[in-house]
């Protein structure tokens, strides 16, 4: 049975699978959009901190006004009115989680912070939580994994963000009995470490983006948060700081994503990295196999490979974000189904670095802003070194000089205790023994 029949069967058995939506940007109000070409799945509950987005964002997707009501407080009432068949638009996360008749929560923020208190909280309310926010899944995905575990609900990234492409790609291999040597993404917008978000404030209106979410791809933020949730929870570490990034091709990739000792750039296997070039928007993995039969067939079906080695590149062209994620709020919905989380002990970290010379005082922005970047990094290397993970940089005071482009330690800020973030990587890192 498909995944639209077992829909079509559960709505027909019970009322729509309901979805409460916080973040109504444009991840949010595009998986808005998509959901309402669907059988028996609906967004019925929008969170936005912007007073007016959550109904815009409802509108912008096709809702009927008359069925968009603002609520910020009495989740009975707005239990009543999402069983009435009305939606629900409020400023405030904390409340949407509270109303009773969500079977998901979907975190679409972007925001380390804000992911935290969201996903925390849904879970402390027994909901399932489908997490976007990668952002965050790369600081504490380890902790939020366990106390889903703990409440008996789901904790799960989304299928169609990268990390959850790799993951498909990776499923398939693994289920054949093929060695996984590497995982990666491609990289579309050129690299700059120095990206600030006014430099691209005209490039993101013309895209139809934050300037913030755009400069975070440019400058290599996103890419580096998404190998570290990927490389976590499937146990691929980097091998260099911020991975080689190597500029290639997709026919390059059977050349390039192999061991040195064949012509590639890797001294190990079990490695997550990045290209730069025409692979992107796909994702890929690299297999490898010594049954020689199995190679065999590999090379009469021409797998994207190289004739003088046993390595060949899955590779997947697109990835569709938003628009793919309600097949994994669908699944946790229907079949308690967690596609995509950290259960093992992290190998990987997404750690701050000075975007610019840093000064004592000054407060750290934003992601995607003027003062930091993120790059990964070997879990073990990064705790050694005292190195501060990226989603707990946010609103941290500077106090001692920091070096353009250097990464930032914990002797050097004053971090924001008071985050639910900082409180629950405490927790995770005493889990850990670090």
């Amino acid at each position: 049975m498909s995944l639209r029949e077992r829909l079509i069967q559960y709505s027909q058995h019970q009322k729509m699978i309901r979805v409460g939506l916080v973040g109504a940007g444009q991840m949010g109000v595009g998986f808005i959009s998509q959901t309402e070409r669907m059988e028996g799945l609906r967004v019925v509950a929008v969170a936005d901190i912007i007073p007016g987005q959550a109904e815009s964002g409802y509108l912008e997707s096709g809702v009927s006004p008359e069925m968009i009501i603002h609520l910020d407080e009495d989740p009975e009432r707005a239990a009543e009115l999402i069983d009435s068949g009305h939606r629900i638009a409020t400023v405030d996360a904390a409340f949407l989680v509270q109303i009773a008749n969500l079977d998901v929560i979907l975190e679409c923020t972007g925001i380390p912070e804000v992911g935290a208190r969201v996903c925390y909280a849904a879970i402390q309310h027994s909901k399932h939580v489908v997490n976007m926010n990668v952002e965050t899944d790369a600081t504490i995905g380890y902790r939020l994994a366990k106390l889903a575990a703990e409440r008996g609900v789901i904790y799960t990234l989304a299928a169609g963000d990268e990390p959850g492409a790799i993951k498909e790609l990776f499923d398939f291999a693994d289920a054949l009995g093929f060695e996984v040597a590497y995982i990666g993404k491609g990289k579309n917008n050129p690299l700059d470490r120095t990206a600030t978000p006014d430099r691209l404030r005209l490039q993101a209106q013309k895209q139809g983006m934050n300037p913030k979410m755009l400069t975070s791809f440019v400058d290599g933020t996103k890419t580096m948060v998404e190998m570290t949730a990927i490389g976590n929870a499937l146990g691929y570490a980097p091998e260099v700081t911020g991975g080689y990034g190597p500029s290639c091709t997709v026919a390059d990739l059977p050349k390039v994503f192999i061991p040195k000792a064949l012509g590639g750039i890797f001294n190990n296997t079990k490695v997550v990295d990045f290209a730069v070039g025409d692979v992107a928007p796909g994702v890929f993995v690299v297999i490898t196999t010594d049954q020689p039969k199995i190679i065999r067939d590999l090379r009469y079906l021409r797998l994207l490979g190289h004739a003088d080695h046993n390595y060949w590149t899955l590779y997947r062209p697109y990835h569709l974000a938003n628009l793919e994620a309600p097949i994994t709020v669908a699944r946790v919905a229907l079949e308690k189904e967690r596609f995509l989380a950290t259960s093992r002990s992290p190998v990987a970290e997404t750690v701050a670095y000075a975007k610019r010379d840093l000064y004592p005082g000054e407060v750290i922005d934003a992601l995607g802003g003027f003062t930091v970047y993120g790059m990964i990094e070997q879990f073990e290397k990064a705790h050694r070194d005292g190195e501060v993970p990226l989603g707990l940089i946010v609103g941290a005071t500077v106090i001692r000089p920091i070096k353009a482009h250097c990464p930032i330690h914990y002797d050097e800020v004053e971090l924001n205790k008071s985050q639910v973030i900082f409180q629950l990587r405490q927790e995770q890192d005493q889990l850990l023994g670090c």
